[in-house]
């Protein structure tokens, strides 16, 4: 029965060491889902950048004001779409900031403040990987030993209860003297 119990806290602590490894993988991928966000918006926004440094100082929301305030429906309604590109642009900017810092802080930051669309673009389209770079082999092996450990702390709950159990039964069940 030991060596079972051995065997299975090997493959625990294998099976950890795979999901381990999957966190740098993830992130990095989704980081790289708000790059291509970014670019785009950043592409969409090029040429309204370049109207507003013509005639608004580089000001992109002098720009979108003077859209809004036109008597042209037309500007009127490009003023919405702009705003738009323009949050937009400025929404992935601050996540690609924030993804920039050390793979813990960018697992923290993607657990808390993802964006939602991205995120769920990044776990339909998302391809394991096992990785062998410090940092995912330092989460591989972290998550392991978590795994192990969590499999030793149930396995020594079992195995007490059962020794109670046991104990109880054989305890209930002696013959009288």
């Amino acid at each position: 029965m030991r060596i079972i119990r051995e065997y299975l806290r090997l493959a625990i602590f294998a099976i950890g060491l795979l999901c381990g490894v999957q966190i740098p993988a993830f992130v990095d991928q989704y980081q790289k889902r708000v790059d291509a966000h970014l670019l785009e918006a950043q592409q969409n926004l090029a040429g309204f950048k370049l109207t507003a440094e013509r005639y608004f100082e580089g000001d992109i929301e002098k720009l979108i004001t003077h859209y809004r305030n036109s008597t042209d429906s037309v500007f009127k309604r490009d003023a919405e779409n702009v705003q738009l590109i323009f949050e937009r642009e400025q929404s992935l900017q601050a996540q690609w900031d924030n993804l920039s810092a050390g793979i813990i802080k960018r697992a923290y930051y993607l657990l808390t403040d993802h964006n939602p669309q991205i995120l769920q673009e990044t776990v339909s389209q998302y391809s394991y990987t096992v990785p062998l770079n410090p940092s995912a082999l330092g989460w591989g092996i972290g998550i392991a030993l978590l795994f192990a450990a969590l499999f030793d702390m149930s396995m020594g709950v079992c195995v007490k209860t059962c020794s109670v159990c046991y104990r109880a039964v054989r305890t209930s069940h002696k013959p009288a003297s």
